[in-house]
């Protein structure tokens, strides 16, 4: 019998369908093939958290410049981006970008039509869950993944309460996938 992962936060109860346990970049490669226009979502905690040398800041900066995905910055994140030079975010409140992509005919940001993917991070937990949890049940038309280290039961995927030194060498692999060289 194989186990699921259970959420971060036990009260945090999903339902029959839960997400995709994340170990290697690998599984995610068909849908990162499949998708035609990403979004990334990020939240406050990609500040302090520590990647590499530096903050997932930089990664999710190194990620959108790889796979030439536009980011929403929430919760005041947009600083961070702004103050690294980083002119490819929009601040948008998460709740905000959780109504919007429910809509299949929302054009985005740059009006061009509605994203197909999500990758969140950084958003804090019970946000995330509320904001995946929407996008779950009325937004069928996204791919959900959660890159936080925490389990997101109502993403398609997410990576299964890990430590950091499991952590980041997927979050590198990712990287790789989408066309960056990773640190």
């Amino acid at each position: 019998m194989v186990m699921r992962p259970i959420a971060w936060q036990t009260g945090e109860i999903c339902g029959p369908n839960a997400a995709k346990a994340l170990n290697k970049a690998a599984v995610l490669q068909r849908d990162f093939k499949k998708c035609s226009k990403p979004l990334l979502i990020v939240g406050s905690e990609a500040i302090t958290e520590k990647y590499g040398k530096g903050t997932m800041i930089d990664y999710i900066i190194e990620l959108s410049k790889a796979g030439n995905i536009p980011v929403i910055a929430t919760g005041g994140t947009i600083k961070a981006f702004l103050e690294k030079g980083f002119e490819n975010a929009k601040s948008m409140g998460a709740m905000e970008v959780a109504y919007y992509l429910q809509d299949a005919d929302w054009k985005g940001l740059n009006g061009k039509g509605p994203y197909d993917m999500i990758l969140t991070y950084g958003i804090p937990y019970f946000m995330q869950w509320t904001l995946l949890s929407a996008t779950m049940n009325f937004a069928p038309h996204l791919t959900a993944i959660a890159l936080g280290r925490h389990f997101q039961p109502h993403a398609k995927w997410s990576f299964p309460n890990m430590r950091e030194k499991q952590w980041h060498p997927v979050l590198k692999e990712i990287l790789e996938l989408v066309g960056g060289g990773g640190k």
